[in-house]
């Protein structure tokens, strides 16, 4: 997590790797933590200095797993944030995806006995192609319904870049904002 000069911090973008489960790492020095996909490095920089944000380029659930399970603490973190999900979206949501999400919570809890996990909603944009949006649905509505979970973005406050994947950084900083008002 590296300051600003205003006192702002800003997120922890971890390397593109083709060898992910070897090259990435999390070292966690606060209480709350966000850990995620390339969306949550479009976050804007924040002045909590008790909120550690790591990026992790093309991750799912599957990285998280393998990321927190070997994670150093040099804070016990209090809060956990698994924001994964939407690079699960041309996979099986029961034959892969959920089982990956439960493979993650379980490292999270193992590593982190006495952190609170969320794990947020996923938004995405309705031009997907049918059978993604099937899968994000699917894999959403067992978040709902099994995890601790934040809510997703209203969609009036939610639109994507062009590839229809990255937020917008309108969107990266609302829903910044929206995750923010439910880690109390």
């Amino acid at each position: 997590m590296e300051p600003l000069s205003s006192g702002r911090r800003r997120v922890t973008r971890h390397i593109s790797t083709l060898r992910k489960m070897k090259d990435w790492h999390v070292t966690v020095r606060e209480k709350i933590l966000i850990v995620g996909d390339s969306n949550v490095c479009r976050f804007p920089p924040f002045l909590d200095q008790h909120l550690q944000v790591d990026g992790y380029p093309g991750a799912n659930f599957r990285h998280a797993a393998a990321l927190l399970s070997r994670a150093i603490a040099i804070t016990p973190p209090e809060l956990v944030v698994l924001a994964f999900g939407l690079n699960h979206r041309s996979q099986s949501a029961h034959l892969t995806s959920v089982k990956q999400l439960q493979a993650a919570l379980r490292a999270t809890k193992l590593r982190f006995p006495l952190a609170r996990v969320l794990i947020p909603a996923i938004n995405f944009s309705s031009a997907l192609p049918q059978h993604e949006k099937f899968s994000l649905l699917a894999l959403n509505r067992h978040i709902q319904e099994h995890c601790d979970f934040i809510p997703p973005l209203p969609r009036e406050k939610f639109s994507t870049e062009a590839d229809q994947v990255h937020w917008s950084k309108e969107t990266a900083a609302a829903m910044f904002d929206h995750w923010c008002e439910h880690l109390n």
